[in-house]
């Protein structure tokens, strides 16, 4: 296969991919607000924020369908926020958007080593369970990211090659 079709098949598999990760984030948070009881105005916008970022990742495939200039950078961000989780001092944040495998360590009453696999997640605290101690790695997250990497370094060289091709035959 040529190695521009490669290239091209690799960034519309980080395209689906990304779609269908943000698409079941939008689903779950929506599926969540519709089967809430009561809503208060203050978890609406936290809903919103959520959605947010779910809708980012189907932005950042669609650009990746699209072959966009900035495909690549836009779906970099959209990983490196999925890297680290965290919760402490009141404040947690976690969010992934596709499939998930963490590793981290939760040190809320002892030392414990914890593990989670699932599909998008978003857990979002402010000033709530402040005994809470955790940080997770993504490593999905964290594979994706070389993964990127290594596609931006292939396009940089291919474009640097495409240039001096230019400027030779002038």
């Amino acid at each position: 296969m040529d190695s521009t079709l490669k290239f091209l098949s690799k960034l519309k598999g980080l395209g689906i991919y990304q779609i269908i990760g943000g698409a079941i984030g939008v689903i779950l948070i929506t599926w969540t607000t519709v089967n809430s009881q009561q809503i208060a105005e203050l978890s609406i916008v936290i809903y919103l924020f959520m959605l947010l970022f779910f809708a980012f990742s189907v932005y950042c495939g669609i650009l990746c369908l699209r072959k966009d200039n900035n495909a690549l950078k836009l779906s970099l961000i959209n990983q490196i926020l999925q890297i680290i989780g965290f919760a402490m001092f009141g404040f947690a944040f976690q969010y992934a958007a596709g499939a998930y495998f963490t590793a981290g360590l939760d040190l809320t009453e002892s030392s414990n080593f914890t593990f989670g696999v699932g599909v998008s997640k978003f857990d979002f605290n402010i000033n709530n369970e402040s005994q809470r101690l955790e940080v997770h790695f993504n490593l999905i997250a964290l594979a994706l990211i070389i993964f990127i990497e290594k596609m931006r370094k292939r396009l940089k060289e291919e474009q640097d090659k495409n240039q001096i091709s230019s400027i030779t035959t002038i």
